[in-house]
């Protein structure tokens, strides 16, 4: 009877487990407690009835498998060590996002390094893509009007943002680096993330404003 008591006190554990679990916000902490609460449920459903609660066990074991996995995705998503210099730079560079939605981003941008002097975008023409130049002066010509700017700037993002045509035309220099993204895809892996969608918009949003800060 002792013992049978001593097993029962293993459910108050794992519940406090849980209990605990959802006090964190770092999801591998919280996950690492719902699988010491879970492992706890499957030891008192073997141990503390009569005949052991197979159909439990299962379910919480899976639970645990769900857990471990998930943690393995988050551990991968924050690692930064397969991207390269460039790759590297960039993310420095977009401040806001996590190393996931900066993978999700790489997955679809392609890489330019320009030879020659480069026309990105056309005042008044229609625009298919969103540009991140990374290295290079870039040249603004609107309505007759230049200006050179530094490079770390987005190119072409009110098009994108408002499904507008170019406002200026755009120029980097020889040997510029930038990436590019057609709108189609990026609306496509947008639209299966809204935390990437909110990320990237402030990201787009805040340059908008550092230009016309600078005038």
């Amino acid at each position: 009877m002792q013992s049978i008591l001593a097993w029962q006190n293993v459910v108050h554990i794992a519940a406090i487990c849980y209990l605990v679990c959802f006090t964190f916000r770092n999801q591998i902490y919280l996950r690492v407690f719902a699988i010491a609460g879970d492992l706890l449920y499957v030891v008192y459903y073997f141990m503390a009835p009569e005949r052991p609660l197979w159909e439990a066990m299962f379910w919480s074991g899976l639970n645990v498998l769900i857990n471990f996995f998930m943690i393995g995705l988050i551990v991968r998503d924050s690692r930064m060590s397969a991207h390269n210099d460039d790759e590297m730079n960039l993310f420095r560079n977009l401040r806001g996002l996590s190393p996931g939605q900066f993978r999700k981003l790489m997955q679809i941008g392609k890489w330019t390094k320009t030879a020659e002097r480069q026309r990105l975008t056309e005042e008044g023409k229609e625009l298919d893509q969103l540009h991140y130049v990374l290295d290079g002066k870039v040249e603004i010509n609107k309505s007759g009007r230049t200006i050179v700017a530094e490079p770390a700037v987005f190119i072409g993002e009110l098009a994108f943002l408002r499904q507008k045509p170019a406002t200026a035309t755009v120029h980097v220099a020889p040997q510029s680096v930038y990436v590019t993204w057609s709108h189609a895809e990026l609306n496509k892996a947008l639209a299966k993330s809204d935390d990437l969608r909110n990320a990237l918009a402030m990201l787009l949003n805040n340059d908008l404003a550092e230009k016309v800060a600078r005038g």
